[in-house]
């Protein structure tokens, strides 16, 4: 943490003094010009000096800023780099399977008079392996394709690879991609918000590390290396045994929540019993499937079964919507699971796998993700106010200092919550005033939909449905290693406070989640002439709290027992 504010502060006196000599030298130039007669001697002798004098105070500047040539690379959570090569109209539309993007490169800047007093930053976990059942039913579908073309010699040179592909065998895991998202993120995040490197963050993470379910708490300890300004770990990252193996010499979290049967845990809900026990055909698999009779069996599956078929497999071959879904997935877990990193460097490829679809056809399968996690974990679930409730209380209790109410049932830790040294609240002198909470997906989906984000239209399985409008695609929400981030501000002269909030880059317009009313309107109104365009950006804390009154009641709770 030393190294990175002494890099900070270094880097602000070179840039101060930079700017001085350069207009000290124009001021001598001109006062050389206007002080003696002019001749060209004299002209060449001025001009000469002051091109001697900006290029040594250039070097000067640059071999300053050496190792920093790309500062945005550093702003932008590294996307830049990590989406290197990557096809956009394929890696945008995979939902909790798109690596994390740049949705909008949306400003970090406050309104004039304004600044950050708290950062809550709550984050998926980086890339990682399938999960067991995700790789059991992706390998069916592969062995079923390549059963139907193995006798076959006239397989198109587009398809051909798959008579002999593999699909990686590691499940659930942290991949070296994963790793090094979480490393540019808590650059990112440091790089974002100096003024609050000054105490060291409160870092969260979820899982067990004695059952190696460690993938979320890796990400934490990643983020952290990189928040602190240290550099990612040298050598060679090929595989999740690397990522384990080099993070015994890095930054610990300061708490992990262990996410085994029967625990609460905010970032890891599985205490709501009705929700737990929701048939798959009413939840996320169901809304798939259902999608998939409509859309994507006609629209994608009718043309690759064709060419199959055309390339040796039998007339009667044909494709289930749950073998197009695997196809699309694999493209995903198989470009960034072979990623591998070499000191702190990415080397990605895309899978052919990506190349099965147009692009036409991946918007639909964007579209699949989208109403599937809508279904089940967002907005077209009864629950989702209960299982992102217990977090939500956690964040009001962050941002209005004051401890978490404990007595009314939720997904909260009481024994965590309860204590200081667990959960302790923002100190601008001992902190912490950045906290980083690592989660996933289906945990960050309830929590975004009761705090009112991304909503719009409801998501229907209905033919074509990807083409009308909507405001929830997934991977703007929780892609791999997706972020979601809470600012508190405090604006001059009254001290007043708001809130802003940031997914993935984009500025989330406060409408959505601070309300409509036309006393919001003109009280924005009367404070845009003063603070500025960016003023518009934030909602004021309190309607924020009165927004979400419900989380400190057992009302949407009693919902999962009832």
């Amino acid at each position: 943490m030393k190294g990175y504010k002494h890099e900070i502060a270094t880097r602000r006196k070179i840039r101060s003094s930079f700017l001085f000599f350069l207009a000290l030298t124009l001021l001598l130039v001109i006062v050389t010009i206007f002080s003696y007669p002019i001749t060209a001697v004299t002209m060449f002798k001025s001009i000469t000096s002051t091109i001697y004098a900006l290029t040594i105070i250039s070097a000067l500047y640059s071999g300053a800023n050496a190792g920093h040539s790309h500062p945005q690379q550093v702003r932008d959570n590294g996307n830049s780099i990590l989406n290197k090569g990557l096809n956009p109209d394929i890696f945008h539309y995979l939902g909790q399977y798109s690596p994390r993007y740049t949705v909008k490169d949306d400003s970090t800047s406050v309104p004039h008079g304004c600044h950050v007093e708290v950062v809550n930053t709550l984050e998926r976990h980086g890339a990682r392996y399938m999960t067991n059942s995700a790789l059991t039913s992706a390998n069916a579908t592969l062995v079923k394709i390549q059963n139907a073309l193995n006798k076959s010699q006239n397989v198109s040179s587009d398809l051909v690879f798959l008579k002999n592909a593999s699909l990686l065998t590691g499940t659930n895991d942290l991949v070296p991609y994963g790793a090094l998202q979480a490393y540019y993120s808590g650059r990112s995040t440091a790089a974002t918000y100096p003024s609050l490197t000054h105490v060291a963050p409160f870092v969260r993470g979820s899982g067990d590390l004695d059952d190696l379910n460690d993938r979320v708490i890796l990400t934490a300890r990643y983020w952290r290396l990189g928040f602190e300004g240290k550099p990612f770990p040298s050598g060679s990252f090929v595989n999740s045994a690397d990522v384990r193996s080099a993070a015994q010499h890095i930054p610990n979290t300061d708490l992990n929540i262990s996410e085994k049967d029967g625990q609460n845990n905010t970032l890891d809900v599985s205490t709501c019993t009705n929700f737990e026990n929701v048939p798959s055909s009413k939840g996320e698999k169901g809304a798939q499937q259902s999608f998939a009779q409509t859309t994507i069996l006609p629209i994608i599956g009718t043309r690759l079964q064709n060419r199959l078929i055309q390339s040796g497999a039998p007339q009667n071959f044909n494709l289930t919507g749950t073998d197009l879904i695997n196809l699309a997935t694999i493209c995903s877990f198989e470009t960034l699971g072979r990623a591998s990193v070499q000191d702190g460097k990415l080397n990605i490829s895309q899978s052919p796998f990506c190349n099965l679809f147009n692009s036409t056809e991946w918007p639909i399968f964007g579209y699949a993700f989208d109403v599937g996690k809508w279904q089940g974990v967002g907005y077209g679930s009864q629950y989702y106010k209960a299982n992102g409730q217990g977090y939500l209380r956690e964040l009001l209790a962050r941002f209005t200092d004051k401890a978490p109410p404990l007595a009314d049932p939720t997904s909260l830790n009481t024994t965590l919550d309860g204590s200081s040294k667990t959960f302790p609240l923002p100190s601008k002198e001992k902190g912490p005033v950045v906290y980083f909470d690592g989660s996933h997906d289906n945990n960050i989906a309830p929590i975004v939909a009761a705090a009112s984000l991304f909503n719009g239209p409801a998501l229907t399985t209905d033919y074509n449905a990807q083409a009308k409008p909507h405001n929830w695609y997934f991977s703007h929400i929780a892609p791999l290693q997706g972020k979601v981030v809470f600012e508190k501000i405090s604006c001059q002269p009254h001290k007043s406070e708001y809130i802003r909030i940031r997914a993935n880059d984009a500025t989330l317009d406060p409408k959505t989640y601070c309300g409509t009313s036309e006393d919001n309107d003109q009280h924005h109104g009367k404070q845009h002439k003063h603070h500025g365009k960016y003023y518009k950006q934030l909602c004021p804390l309190n309607k924020f709290v009165d927004q979400l009154a419900f989380v400190e009641t057992d009302t949407e709770w009693n919902k999962c027992y009832s």
